[in-house]
Parts: C-alpha cells; structure tokens; sequence
C-alpha cells in the first residue's frame, strides 16, 4: 500500500522526534513503528497480538538495530 501523508503540528514533532533520537531512521520506519507500538499497547486488551505481529515487532527492532530500513508497504 502506497499512500501520502501530510503531518504537521505534534505529530511532525513526534516524528522528527523519533528520528533525532535514534528510535528511527526515516519518517516512514517512525510511522511503521508507531503504527505497530499503537497495536501493542492499545489493542492489547481488545485484541491480543499474533505470532506474526510480535515476528513483524521484532523484526522492525532487529532492522532498527543493525541500520536497515524497510519501506511501509513491507510491513
């Protein structure tokens, strides 16, 4: 999936943010993580993650860690 995102205000900070910390290396992998850290901590309760949720989360970590990035449609 392909799609164009205007971010602007708290959510550009947050972005940038993440970027400036280190948590991510792009504005997409910050969204990509984002996106699954939503999943995580507030579908939890409602919907408890899968095996390839938790693979997918910990794939994002190791990719993260060693400098890779992967586009958002490959999530």
């Amino acid at each position: 999936m392909n799609i164009n995102l205007k971010l602007s205000g708290v959510a550009e900070a947050i972005i940038e943010e993440m970027i400036a910390k280190g948590y991510a290396t792009s504005k997409t992998e910050a969204i990509r993580i984002s996106i699954l850290d939503y999943k995580q901590h507030h579908m939890g309760k409602e919907e408890e993650m899968t095996k390839d949720d938790l693979k997918d989360l910990k794939q994002a970590i190791k990719e993260y860690k060693t400098g890779k990035t992967i586009s958002l449609e490959d999530v």
